[in-house]
């Protein structure tokens, strides 16, 4: 597969171009992160590279286009997310591997939340190419959890009544949500360690039944 970038019109864009596309996106980081969805601009993202609007329409169609770019990237650093689901949180280190998961997903969002919320909220809205992206990423995780699921029903460690891929999507939806209120959750006492060992206690039961 080829690893070429594309400007909008279809050229190969070279390591000069690239390196004027890395700081736009950038930019969008940045000011999605400063200013939210709602209120981002492309004069805004031009801007602040001190370029032109004529510069981003080089490489982007819409600020959308951008963002989608910067969700993507962000795929790419929750790969080595799986390496932490792995059968075997059944023993005497369980919640110690739980709660090593859950830091390095909360680094892994804290990295990238302004990026992941606006990737989930184009999502939620049905934007088709958000939805594909939010469905890799999310799948990259779910089919681990899946197996580690299954492997302790099989084990009877986990009761008949749990599906494996409803429980995998549960576990999801409840990090990122939990990790994507940490602000408000602050605000009524529930700091950051409080929300750490929470989520660990809650999928090392999850996932063995302890």
């Amino acid at each position: 597969m080829s690893d070429d970038v594309f400007a909008v019109d279809g050229r190969v864009i070279g390591s000069r171009a690239l390196a004027t596309r890395r700081k736009l996106l950038d930019a969008t980081a940045k000011l999605l992160q400063e200013q939210g969805i709602l209120d981002l601009r492309v004069v805004d993202i031009s801007r602040d590279i001190g370029s032109s609007p004529a510069t981003f329409y080089q490489y982007f169609n819409d600020v959308d286009e951008a963002i989608l770019e910067l969700a993507k990237e962000a795929t790419e650093d929750e790969k080595p997310l799986v390496a932490l689901l792995q059968p075997g949180w059944n023993e005497a280190d369980g919640l110690e591997r739980a709660r090593r998961f859950v830091d390095a997903y909360m680094v892994y969002w804290d990295a990238h939340h302004a990026v992941l919320r606006a990737r989930n909220l184009k999502a939620e809205e049905g934007n088709r190419h958000f939805r594909a992206v939010r469905t890799e990423a999310n799948l990259l995780v779910m089919e681990a959890l899946q197996a580690m699921v299954a492997e302790g029903v099989a084990a009877k460690r986990l009761p008949n009544s749990l599906d494996p891929f409803t429980t995998a999507a549960a576990v999801v939806a409840m990090c990122e949500r939990l990790l994507a209120f940490q602000p408000e959750m602050a605000k009524r006492g529930a700091n950051r360690d409080a929300i750490r060992n929470t989520l660990a206690t809650l999928l090392y039961g999850a996932l063995t039944g302890h």
